[in-house]
């Protein structure tokens, strides 16, 4: 962002405070952009205070103004625009979704330290942000396979998105399990699998041939998971400690990948890459934008 300080008597360029590009910031921006806290800070008694109060408004609100009418500029310069008609009918739809009015609306924003005017140019932002993401940037934003994946392990939780195995089961002590597992390496058919888990486990499942149903990993003790992921669909794990000091057998006889979601769980996980990057484009498309618009400050007291 270029800077500059011009030295004017405040009468020549009357209330402006600063130049941003082609747009104006006046004194009556800045007091307006959250009268009710301007004017309180005016009735402050100790002039020390109300100084510092005041240059330290001025200051955030002009800030604030800038950085809006930056992102104005670099949007019309896009060609895109949203008009005062836009906001209006924006913050009317919040009204009538909140079963509220403008004056109710306007109270609660106060409660939060907020103006209705500087969260119309929030309002404003928004709608020039939402309309440079799906106009400009998003088209230019390539999701990869690898990008939808790393965001599915980030959402894992959220989406309910876990690795599970359809699982028969046999325990035994160490010694007997391994015994079990030299057997079955003779005939590694489920069916014998079942039969052998009837007659020899100690598992509760024993008595439906060791069928525990689908498992989620996330809830299995770790030497289990860690033999379930050595092994393949179809296939006998290596003997693990299981619990209680018993060693257990497992026969996959299905996997479902937590990468296996559905079209309606990918289109979220792609909605949250695109705001992901899109948060990145559009900062560093806003950042070069910023870099070539012309920002004069006004040497001015009641800022400085």
């Amino acid at each position: 962002m270029q800077i500059l300080s011009i030295n004017t008597k405040a009468e020549v360029i009357n209330n402006i405070i600063a130049h941003v590009g082609n747009k104006v910031i006046t004194s009556y921006d800045i007091e307006h952009l959250d009268s009710n806290t301007y004017k309180k800070i005016l009735d402050i008694p100790n002039p020390t205070i109300k100084k510092e109060q005041l240059k330290q408004f001025r200051e955030q609100a002009l800030d604030f103004l800038i950085n809006q009418y930056v992102i104005e500029i670099s949007a019309e310069r896009a060609g895109i625009k949203v008009t005062d008609q836009e906001v209006d009918l924006a913050i009317q739809e919040i009204v009538r979704n909140n079963n509220t009015t403008i004056k109710k609306l306007s109270d609660l924003l106060a409660k939060d330290g907020l103006s209705l005017e500087k969260y119309k140019y929030q309002i404003k932002s928004q709608i020039v942000s939402a309309k440079i993401r799906n106009q400009l940037l998003l088209p230019k934003v390539v999701i990869t396979q690898a990008d939808i994946y790393k965001m599915a392990d980030e959402k894992a939780d959220e989406l309910g998105l876990k690795d599970k195995y359809k699982l028969y089961i046999i325990t035994q002590s160490k010694k007997e399990i391994n015994k079990i597992h030299k057997e079955l390496k003779k005939d590694k058919s489920l069916e014998n699998f079942t039969a052998v888990a009837t007659h020899k486990s100690i598992d509760p499942s024993a008595l439906k041939g060791g069928d525990i149903g689908w498992v989620d990993v996330t809830y299995v003790p770790i030497q289990m998971e860690h033999a379930l992921q050595k092994s393949k669909k179809g296939n006998i794990t290596e003997p693990f400690l299981y619990e209680n000091n018993q060693w257990a057998i497992c026969y996959i006889e299905d996997f479902s990948s937590k990468y296996s979601f559905t079209a309606e769980i990918e289109d979220k996980l792609r909605n949250a890459i695109g705001e992901k990057l899109f948060t990145q484009v559009f900062e560093d498309w806003l950042q070069k934008n910023r870099e070539t618009i012309v920002i004069l400050k006004e040497n001015n007291s009641e800022i400085d």
